[in-house]
């Protein structure tokens, strides 16, 4: 009886490996189902950098959030609105949890009983994102259709009555409003939060003495 030789694959093919798994720790938002990956994560699983590394605010996102929440504890109504900053984390369904960078909510819902160990699932009435922390898994794609547009709207469904968006790179900020309002605004202009909150992150940096 003669022994079967193992069965090679023809030349020029070899078997294919499985597809990676993306742990879900490395996903800091979910839009309509799909994950939006921290920027970096390739890095991290490739064990070039930890989880730590990529998590963080840079030092120019965290300087804007303390001027932000500045500005709010000066012209904010504290006892009608509730201001948050940092990776929010908001549920809107079982499809969509959003990490948000700055919110500002209504007290009237967001009530003591809804504030919890676990993410906020009420609608912000103001949302504020500073540039952007998230890949998808092909980081070749543009986020702006599948991240910032598809953000915009979720965000406007579920009841926001305003988001900002601050693109520091490209000296842009974007607001967008109920009704498919989109204005485009430079980081030097004064742009309107809410009635009496009035926002100018270009020259609030350059007072002091931060450049981008």
């Amino acid at each position: 009886m003669t022994a079967k030789s193992p069965v090679q694959p023809p030349i020029g093919e070899t078997k294919k490996s499985k597809k990676r798994k993306i742990p879900a720790f490395l996903i800091r938002e979910t839009i309509d189902g799909v994950p939006f990956y921290y920027s970096g994560y390739k890095e991290v699983l490739n064990k070039k950098k930890t989880l730590e590394d990529i998590m963080p605010d840079s030092g120019l996102q965290s300087i804007i959030k303390a001027y932000l929440m500045r500005l709010f504890a000066q012209f904010l109504d504290w006892k009608l609105y509730q201001p948050v900053s940092g990776e929010v984390g908001n549920h809107l369904d079982h499809r969509n949890n959003l990490a948000l960078d700055v919110a500002i909510y209504d007290k009237s819902i967001l009530t003591p009983a809804k504030i919890t160990g676990q993410y906020i699932d009420v609608n912000p009435k103001v949302v504020i994102e500073i540039d952007l922390k998230v890949t998808l898994e092909d980081t070749s794609i543009d986020l702006f259709a599948p991240f910032v547009l598809a953000k915009s709207k979720k965000l406007l469904s579920f009841g926001t009555e305003r988001i900002i968006w601050v693109f520091t790179k490209s000296n842009a900020v974007i607001v967008v409003k109920p009704g498919n309002t989109w204005e485009v605004f430079q980081l030097d202009d004064d742009v309107v939060v809410m009635d009496g909150v009035v926002m100018n992150i270009g020259g609030y940096l350059r007072e002091e003495g931060i450049e981008i």
